[in-house]
């Protein structure tokens, strides 16, 4: 499914990042508004289809008991501790993750160039798959995490600057670019 935008948190597009079991995934979060209505309906029928398909398939004709939500609460899990930034408030959020490193492309929908274009609090698109699961005696429904687009900018959660942002005041408009050899 492809989403509606929402904000990106956590991303390891480019890198893989070990998940809380030491494996290595490329993964990120994905934060909706919760009066996003329309983005909210799509991921809850993403959902319904991917428990549809545990039942038929995965949970001999039942639906078990979830350790996790597929979709989590962002305000439940900043009252219990679980989850302590303000970007969480008011918002929805899951966790999506896969093996391979997914396609990143930019709002043209050509290869994103500069990786540091996708940012913890930029918005995007992705297109991620629900699937059912049970391991270790747990269950539930998992986010495989396959392509990203940025659609634009927001506000940063890391609080960091883009370099031409931090150093436009030094900038000498009068000067260009030194070639290395200047330098010597």
């Amino acid at each position: 499914m492809i989403t509606e935008p929402g904000i990106i948190s956590y991303p390891a597009l480019f890198e893989p990042k070990a998940n809380p079991s030491g494996v290595l995934k490329y993964s990120c979060s994905f934060l909706v508004d919760k009066t996003d209505k329309k983005a909210v309906e799509g991921l809850q029928k993403a959902v319904e289809a991917a428990i549809s398909r545990g039942k038929e398939k995965l949970w001999k004709g039942k639906v078990p008991a979830f350790r996790y939500l597929a979709i989590r609460d962002g305000d439940a899990e900043l009252e219990s501790g679980e989850k302590t930034g303000s970007e969480y408030k008011g918002r929805l959020f899951l966790n999506c993750s896969s093996d391979t490193p997914p396609g990143v492309v930019g709002p043209n929908a050509k290869p994103l160039m500069d990786q540091g274009d996708i940012y913890a609090g930029c918005r995007v698109r992705l297109d991620v798959n629900p699937f059912p699961y049970t391991k270790s005696g747990n269950n539930g429904i998992g986010w495989g995490l396959n392509n990203v687009m940025l659609v634009g900018d927001g506000e940063r959660l890391d609080g960091k600057m883009r370099a031409v942002d931090a150093f436009a005041g030094f900038a000498d408009a009068t000067s260009e670019t030194p070639d290395a050899n200047d330098l010597l």
